[in-house]
């Protein structure tokens, strides 16, 4: 398979985990033959300032020196080896437009960064690229997971995620669950209830079926694990406690702006609540 990215950026926007980052992100751009760079955006009004980022002249105006940082960064890339050198660009505020008027090939980009409670969901919401969030410490994945809508496009996210993680063992799941377009309602000691009729359950049925097959398709197409449930829940609380449960430690979701499936509320729902790793892929 053609490689499907030319360009992996570590996006920084503190120190915390920059050996895990630069690690993952340094062995995949060698297996892959990649440019990898590095761009650290300091936000101002959400992190305080190190000291070890501030230069004599600067601490009086309370300002990063960014020559310090990027000489910090390049510390941190030397401890790895690298073959070659990678370029470090540091920025002040905005990592969303930083991001986006730096990379402007967003499908031949993956971005590899940690989670952050207030940047993190604005990245899902304006940007559209291939994400790999880490979480955790793990350096090796043992399990992945990949939840379906059985869209027509979703074999792209399998076929990605077989070729970035290839000797990860992948589970798909389809969480199936019927929705009436249209609910005829009665009234009935002011409990409003939805009323289902022989039509709708028939074709519920069928859809079912249907679903299943598709599913099966998938498993046999790709020779991955696959599982379809039925829960009572709702979607990101039914995904959560599966994931949970089975102790997958990579979770692989794919950009789908329809209101239910995948959109980046449900995916941000389940990166806030899950300790897995991500990789967000771009359809």
């Amino acid at each position: 398979m053609e490689h499907i990215f030319n360009r992996v950026i570590v996006l920084l926007n503190d120190l915390n985990n920059i050996e895990i980052l630069l690690k993952k992100a340094m062995d995949f751009s060698v297996l892959h033959k990649t440019v990898l760079e590095i761009v650290y955006v300091h936000e101002e009004p959400l992190f305080d300032i190190p000291d070890f980022f501030l230069s004599d002249e600067s601490i009086a105006e309370d300002t990063v020196d960014e020559v310090k940082i990027k000489k910090l960064i390049q510390i941190h890339l030397e401890a790895l080896n690298p073959t070659e050198e990678h370029a470090v660009f540091v920025f002040i505020d905005d990592t969303v437009d930083r991001l986006l008027t730096h990379a402007k090939d967003t499908e031949r980009t993956l971005i590899v960064t940690d989670y952050h409670e207030e940047i993190t969901p604005a990245l899902m919401v304006k940007t559209s690229y291939s994400y790999w969030i880490i979480k955790g410490e793990q350096e090796v994945y043992e399990k992945m997971l990949l939840p379906l809508d059985l869209k027509e496009n979703a074999g792209s996210c399998i076929e990605t995620a077989k070729h970035m993680f290839a000797d990860i063992p992948m589970t798909l799941v389809h969480d199936y669950r019927y929705i009436l377009d249209v609910l005829t309602m009665r009234e009935d000691y002011l409990n409003v209830v939805p009323l289902t009729t022989s039509m709708d359950l028939e074709f519920n049925e069928r859809l079912k079926v249907q679903q299943k097959e598709i599913l099966e398709t998938y498993k046999k197409e790709y020779g991955v694990e696959g599982h379809f449930i039925e829960s009572e829940g709702l979607l990101d609380e039914d995904l959560i406690e599966y994931i949970q449960k089975e102790k997958f430690n990579l979770t692989v979701l794919y950009h789908n702006n329809e209101e239910l499936f995948f959109s980046p509320v449900l995916i941000m729902d389940l990166i806030e609540e899950l300790s897995t790793d991500f990789f967000i892929c771009k359809l």
